[in-house]
């Protein structure tokens, strides 16, 4: 009981933590777009040369842009599954047995709902999502044979969920957003920017 009682704590907890992550991703989308004109608009009244300033340091903006491309896809990216060992197969095979959409009938109306909640399940088979498949096993009150390895796969899905929100969270369009109305916070954001990606020092 103490071992199914855990698994619904870090599935709640996986849960929040994903419902966070996609809200501060539609922030984000707006905030990306203000820091992009403030930033823009900053460099402008004040004088600064970016064209100037990205032919200088041509080759360091390629190498950060790099960096934070593989950055972005180590900490958003999905887990490579290993072909030689797929966990959670027998938790898989119960999903299938209860909500295959081959079970049913064409007309049944629970037919869409088994097909998307099949097609998640099967995604986090592939992608080794763990949350997206234990979201699956609670929604249909599946039964879990060994909660100590379903348990240790939530805790590593969480501590992935943690890394993608720390990143988010590190963006400068995220600090900017978290600066509101304040100008001083803001331009500090810009300059430390711009020191970054070009050694500007003012």
């Amino acid at each position: 009981m103490r071992e199914k009682l855990k698994f619904k704590k870090l599935l709640s907890e996986f849960r929040s933590l994903e419902y966070e992550y996609e809200y501060n991703n539609e922030v984000l989308k707006e905030a990306h777009e203000h820091f992009e004109c403030y930033y823009l608009q900053w460099c402008d009244e004040n004088g600064i040369d970016l064209t100037a300033l990205h032919e200088e340091k041509k080759k360091k903006v390629a190498n950060i842009m790099q960096q934070n491309t593989k950055e972005h896809i180590d900490t958003h990216g999905r887990f490579e599954t290993n072909k030689k060992k797929i966990k959670h197969k027998d938790v898989f095979r119960s999903v299938a047995k209860k909500i295959h959409p081959d079970r049913l009938k064409h007309d049944d109306p629970r037919l869409e709902e088994y097909q998307q909640s099949f097609q998640k399940a099967v995604g986090a088979i592939e992608q080794e999502q763990w949350g997206e498949l234990f979201d699956v096993v609670d929604k249909y009150d599946i039964d879990i044979q060994d909660y100590d390895e379903a348990n240790s796969s939530l805790s590593d899905d969480i501590d992935r969920m943690e890394a993608k929100l720390k990143s988010q969270k590190s963006t400068y369009s995220w600090h900017l957003h978290n600066c509101g109305d304040d100008e001083v916070c803001k331009e500090r954001i810009v300059k430390s920017f711009l020191s970054y990606m070009f050694d500007w020092s003012g």
